[in-house]
């Protein structure tokens, strides 16, 4: 079952421009398949993606359905936000600035 980052505060699920199988670029949520790689590799993921703030992002469990949908509401932009609600409603804003 994969893995993924999660912001405690925002809700943000982390996300970045990645690789499919076909080596061809896509903007998705990033997965790890093992907890523990995932928490080995959060800060110098985060602090890659230019966050300046590491605290509060947590490793959770997602389903591999669950992250299919939220690539899907990412829409392979760059400019979108997903965020998560404690209860696991998906929200997806557009990024300022």
């Amino acid at each position: 079952m994969p893995y993924v980052l999660r912001q405690e505060q925002t809700g943000e699920i982390a996300a970045c421009i990645q690789k499919n199988n076909y080596n061809i670029d896509y903007y998705g949520v990033k997965q790890w398949d093992d907890e523990e790689e995932a928490e080995a590799q959060r800060d110098t993921f985060l602090n890659d993606l230019g966050h300046e703030h590491l605290g509060g992002w947590l490793v959770v469990k997602l389903d591999e359905h669950r992250v299919k949908v939220c690539n899907v509401k990412l829409k392979n932009d760059p400019t979108r936000v997903l965020t998560m609600t404690p209860d696991g409603a998906l929200n997806v804003h557009t990024r300022q600035g």
